[in-house]
C-alpha cells in the first residue's frame, strides 16, 4: 500500500507542469456579454495617467495571516504544493489553465482598487504572495497583505491588468492580460466584458499605469486615478469591504486556522526550512521592484511637470496674443499699430517655438513608448527563452521521475509477483491437502468395500456352516449310532470354528468403530476451522462497520458545524448589509444637503456677479 501511494504521488508531482509548448487557454468570456469594439489601431501618443508615489494612512479591517502554515493547510485541498528550485514551496491549482485575477471584480475602497475574488482560494492568493508564470501559473506565498498584486495598463478607451510577479517587467503571456472597456472597470460581471479579440493590439495601444501607494513600508499598486475615473464616468463613491473580501480574518477565524495548521506542524517543518533559504532572494527582488517603481514614478512625474509647464506657457501666449489683437484694434496711430503688430509677430514666433517643442516632446514620448514596447518585447522574448529553459529542465526532471517511477513500478510488480507466487504456493498446498483428503476418503471407501466383502464371505461361510450343520445333523440322524468319540470330536471342531468367527466379527466391529471415530474427528476439525474463519471474517466486518459508523458520525458533526458557521456568517453578512445600507442612506442625505447648500451659494454668487456686471456696464457720468 505504501509503495502504491508513493508511486501515485511521484506521478502526480511529475505532471504538475504541462509539457505542451502552447499557452494555457484563458478563461472563457460570457457569450451573452455586450459586443466587443474593434481593437485599437491609433499611432498617436498615449497620455499617461497622473503618476504618483504617495503615502496613505488607512486602517485595514481584520487580522492578517500570521503564519505560512495557514496557507499550506487552507489551500491543500485546491491543488498541489511542490518545491520550485527558484521560488521554494509553490502552490499549483488543480486547474492547469487557471489564470489569476480573472474570476472576480474590482471594488473602489479606502485602500484603492480592491480585487474581490470568487475563487475558493483567492482570499489568499490574490492578497498575499505573488503569482509567477512557470509554463502555467503557480503561487508563491508570503505574509505581506495588499489590495491586489497586479500591474495596470491604460489605453484611450480600455484598461487592463495582469499578475505583478517579482519584477516590474514580469513575464505574462499576452492572452493572459485582462482588458475591459474603461467604463466597465467597476462592473460586477467582469468575466463577460473581457476584450479578447486581439490582446497584442490592446497591449500596443496602452501604457503602464505608474501610480503607487506606500502603506507602512509596503508598496501597493494604486491603479488609475480619480481624474481618470471621472473622465470615464465611473462611480467614485468608496465602498466598504468586509474581512472575507479583503482576505483577512476575524480573531476567532484566525485562531481556528492557526490551530488547524499547528496540528499538522510536522508536515510543514521541512517547508519552513526551505522558505528560510529562499526568502532572502525573494525579499531582494521585492526591494529591487520597489526601487524600479519609484524610479519610474519619478520619471513620469517629470514628464507630467514638463507637460503642465508647456500648457501653462501656451495658455499665457494665447492670452498675450488676444491682448495684443485687442490693443491693435483699439490703436489710433500707425506707430502704435506697427508696434503691436511687431509684438504679435514675436508672440506668434514664440507660439511656433512652443508648438515645435510640444511636437518634439510628443515625438520623444512616442519614441519612449516604442522603446518601452521594444523593451517589453525583448523582455518577453527573454522570459520565453527562460520559460523554454525551465520547461526543458522540468521535462528532464519529469523524465527522471518517470524513470524512477518505472523502476518503482518494476519493483512493485516484482513484490506483487512474489505475493502472487506465495498465494500460488498456498493454493497448491491447499489443493494438495484436499487431494490427500480425497485419497484418504477413497482408501476408506476401499477399506469399507473390503469389509463388506469380508462380511459377505462370512455370511457365505455361515451359510456353508449351516449347510454343513444340516448335513451333520442328517449325518447324525443317519449315523445316530456313530460312536460318542466321533460326535464329541465334531462338536469340538464346531465350537472352535464358532469362536474363531466370533473373534473375527469382534475385530471387524472394533475396526469399523475406530474408522467412524477418525471420520468424526476429521469432521469436528473441519467444522472448527470453518468456525474460526467465519468468526475472523465477522470480526473484520464488525471492525469495518464500527469504523465506517465513526467516520460517518465525524463527517455529520463536521457538516453540522460547517452549517452552523455558514448560518452565522450569513447572519453577520445580513447585519453588515443592513448597516451599510443605513450608513449609505445617511451619507447620501448628507451629500444631498451639501449639494443644496452649494447650489444656494452658487446662486447667490451668480446673482452678485450679475449685479456687479450690471453696475460695470452703466456709462460713467458725464462731466
Amino acid at each position: 500500500m505504501r509503495t502504491r501511494t508513493l508511486l501515485l504521488s511521484i506521478l502526480f508531482t511529475g505532471c504538475l507542469v504541462p509539457t505542451s509548448s502552447s499557452s494555457p487557454p484563458s478563461s472563457p468570456s460570457s457569450p451573452s456579454g455586450p459586443p466587443q469594439p474593434d481593437p485599437p489601431t491609433s499611432a498617436q501618443p498615449i497620455t499617461y495617467d497622473e503618476p504618483g508615489y504617495a503615502t496613505i494612512d488607512v486602517s485595514v479591517t481584520g487580522e492578517p495571516v500570521g503564519n505560512l502554515d495557514v496557507f499550506y493547510d487552507q489551500l491543500d485541498s485546491y491543488g498541489v504544493w511542490y518545491d520550485d528550485p527558484t521560488y521554494g514551496w509553490a502552490f499549483s491549482p488543480s486547474q492547469a489553465s487557471y489564470v489569476p485575477y480573472s474570476n472576480g471584480y474590482w471594488k473602489y475602497t479606502d485602500y484603492g482598487l480592491l480585487w474581490v475574488s470568487k475563487d475558493p482560494f483567492g482570499w489568499a492568493t490574490d492578497h498575499y504572495g505573488r503569482w509567477v508564470y512557470q509554463n502555467r501559473w503557480v503561487w508563491t506565498p508570503d505574509l505581506t497583505w495588499g489590495p491586489a498584486w497586479v500591474s495596470w495598463r491604460q489605453g484611450d478607451t480600455s484598461i487592463g491588468w495582469a499578475p505583478a510577479g517579482y519584477t516590474v517587467d514580469a513575464y505574462v503571456p499576452d492572452d493572459h492580460w485582462r482588458f475591459v472597456p474603461s467604463t466597465a472597470l467597476l462592473a460586477i460581471d467582469l468575466s463577460g466584458r473581457y476584450l479578447t479579440d486581439d490582446h497584442h493590439a490592446y497591449l500596443r495601444a496602452s501604457v503602464p499605469t505608474v501610480r503607487y501607494h506606500v502603506h507602512d513600508d509596503v508598496v501597493w499598486v494604486a491603479g488609475p486615478s480619480e481624474d481618470w475615473m471621472r473622465r470615464n464616468r465611473l462611480d467614485l463613491q468608496r465602498a466598504r469591504a468586509d474581512a472575507m473580501e479583503l482576505g483577512r480574518f476575524d480573531a476567532q477565524r484566525r485562531a481556528d486556522a492557526e490551530r488547524r495548521a499547528h496540528e499538522r506542524q510536522r508536515e510543514w517543518d521541512q517547508r519552513n526550512a526551505r522558505e528560510v533559504q529562499i526568502r532572502r532572494d525573494l525579499d531582494q527582488r521585492v526591494r529591487d521592484q520597489r526601487d524600479e517603481q519609484r524610479r519610474r514614478a519619478t520619471a513620469q512625474q517629470q514628464l507630467a511637470d514638463d507637460r503642465r509647464r508647456q500648457d501653462a506657457q501656451r495658455t499665457q501666449l494665447e492670452a498675450q496674443q488676444r491682448t495684443a489683437r485687442e490693443a491693435a484694434a483699439r490703436a489710433t496711430s500707425d506707430v502704435e499699430r506697427h508696434r503691436l503688430q511687431e509684438q504679435d509677430r514675436k508672440l506668434a514666433a514664440q507660439r511656433t517655438a512652443l508648438d515645435d517643442a510640444r511636437r518634439q516632446a510628443q515625438q520623444a514620448q512616442l519614441a519612449r513608448q516604442r522603446e518601452e514596447q521594444q523593451r517589453r518585447d525583448e523582455s518577453a522574448q527573454r522570459q520565453q527563452l527562460e520559460q523554454d529553459r525551465v520547461k526543458a529542465a522540468q521535462q528532464q526532471r519529469l523524465d527522471e521521475q518517470r524513470r524512477k517511477t518505472a523502476e518503482a513500478e518494476a519493483e512493485a510488480e516484482a513484490d506483487q509477483q512474489r505475493v502472487r507466487d506465495g498465494d500460488q504456493r498456498k493454493a497448491d498446498e491447499t489443493r494438495k491437502a484436499a487431494d490427500d483428503q480425497k485419497r484418504a476418503a477413497d482408501d476408506q471407501r476401499k477399506q469399507q468395500d473390503e469389509q463388506r466383502k469380508q462380511q459377505d464371505d462370512q455370511r457365505k461361510q455361515a451359510d456353508q456352516r449351516k449347510q454343513q450343520d444340516d448335513q451333520q445333523r442328517k449325518a447324525a440322524a443317519d449315523a445316530k449310532r456313530a460312536t460318542d468319540a466321533q460326535r464329541a470330536q465334531q462338536n469340538d471342531e464346531q465350537r472352535k470354528a464358532a469362536d474363531d468367527a466370533k473373534r473375527a466379527a469382534d475385530a471387524q466391529r472394533k475396526q469399523q468403530a475406530d474408522q467412524r471415530q477418525q471420520q468424526d474427528d476429521q469432521r469436528r476439525q473441519a467444522t472448527a476451522d470453518a468456525k474460526r474463519a467465519t468468526d475472523e471474517q465477522r470480526k473484520q466486518q464488525d471492525d469495518q462497520q464500527r469504523k465506517a459508523a465513526d467516520d460517518q458520525q465525524r463527517a455529520t458533526e463536521a457538516q453540522r458545524k460547517q452549517q452552523a458557521d455558514q448560518r452565522k456568517q450569513q447572519d453577520d453578512h445580513q447585519r453588515k448589509v443592513a448597516d451599510d445600507r443605513q450608513r449609505a442612506t445617511e451619507a447620501q442625505r448628507k451629500q444631498q444637503d451639501a449639494q443644496r447648500k452649494q447650489q444656494d451659494a452658487q446662486k447667490r454668487r451668480a446673482a452678485e456677479d450679475r449685479k456687479k456686471a450690471a453696475s460695470d456696464k452703466q456709462p460713467p457720468p458725464r462731466p
